[in-house]
């Protein structure tokens, strides 16, 4: 991702690394000594401000550290926010005025990182929480919103409501490896209103698809959206070392958040689409008004392809395809930044 015009490679396990323009690395990066804590995978920037906000987390307290980086990339603010054990806090959102953490339970455990295993699992006795913090406030100020356990690795997006109210939605899993560190995807687009007013939270599936890897464009991150796109229908049972056992159907889904509808981009049963990364066209005159860059996974010729959509027009044919001499492996993210 970039951010004051340097480019960072993030994990959620570790400080940053930055790359030059030409994906050299250059080095760890730890905002000149101020950065204490590992750096989530998924920073915000807010497209307001230019402030990017991240957090890190770990299985020794302070088990959640919250940072906030001015829009010329200094590190102005780190707070400790307070949960009451390690969990596994893989994303987070930003509105224009708040901060929304997820504190849900899954759980960091001992014994399975000493064996070997994935160090986390569900607890039923943890609880599920969302918390909202004023930006630029002290960690101390969050509040807590009680939800349905399950379990969330990706926001499509949150934003602030005119009524006072924050709109926060998810990719939510109903649970994650209660039994084992096994995937199954049954992630759905579902949606938290919290009333900062009587401290409520109202809960619906906003469709019933299985999907993952939500985004929205840069633009409106934060900000109210109406368009939201995501990877739908994986294959949970394919064995991912075995590529031809990648059988099901594999689609990009644009979801109008605000009719209830949504559209596909279909592959076949033999392409097999990434995550979508929206870029706008140049003098955008709707929200949709752009591409949707994505590298789909070619099994007949064991290779990819990297393809540009038309994002207001999922019927269209794709606007290019870039055929790849290679197979790009399955990665989980992607950026796209102009080349200044």
């Amino acid at each position: 991702m970039g951010h004051a015009n340097k480019i960072f490679a993030v994990v959620e396990s570790s400080f940053p690394w930055e790359l030059d323009l030409n994906l050299n690395t250059v080095g760890v990066y730890d905002f000149d000594g101020k950065l204490d804590s590992a750096m989530t995978a998924h920073p915000k920037v807010c497209p307001v401000t230019g402030e990017m906000h991240f957090f890190g987390y770990g299985w020794a307290p302070p088990y959640l550290r919250y940072h906030r980086v001015s829009a010329d990339g200094q590190l102005v603010q780190s707070e400790n926010i307070e949960v009451p054990g390690p969990t596994m806090v893989h994303d987070f959102s930003i509105t224009e005025t708040h901060v929304i953490f997820m504190d849900l339970p899954v759980v960091f455990d001992l014994e399975l990182a000493m064996s070997g295993s994935m160090p986390y699992t569900w607890s039923d006795d943890y609880g599920a929480r969302v918390g909202v913090m004023k930006r630029g406030s002290s960690g101390d100020t969050v509040r807590w919103f009680e939800v349905e356990p399950c379990y969330v690795f990706h926001p499509f997006n949150s934003f602030d409501t005119s009524n006072g109210k924050i709109v926060v939605d998810t990719a939510r899993y109903r649970d994650m490896w209660r039994k084992n560190s096994g995937f199954t995807n049954d992630a759905m687009l579902h949606r938290w209103t919290l009333d900062l007013a009587n401290g409520t939270v109202h809960e619906e599936t906003l469709h019933d698809r299985s999907i993952e890897f939500p985004r929205v464009p840069d633009s409106l991150v934060g900000l109210p959206n109406r368009f939201a796109y995501a990877v739908a229908t994986f294959d949970d049972q394919a064995n991912h070392n075995d590529l031809s056992k990648l059988n099901q159907q594999n689609d990009l889904v644009k979801y109008d958040i605000e009719s209830g509808t949504s559209e596909l981009f279909q592959f076949g049963t033999e392409r097999i689409p990434g995550e979508p990364v929206f870029v706008p066209a140049a003098n955008a005159k709707t929200e949709d008004d752009g591409y949707l860059l994505a590298y789909v996974y070619d099994k007949q010729h064991d290779r990819s392809d990297f393809v540009v959509l038309n994002a207001a027009d999922p019927s269209a044919d794709p606007l290019a395809v870039v055929e790849l001499p290679r197979r790009i492996p399955f990665g989980f993210h992607g950026s796209w930044f102009a080349d200044a």
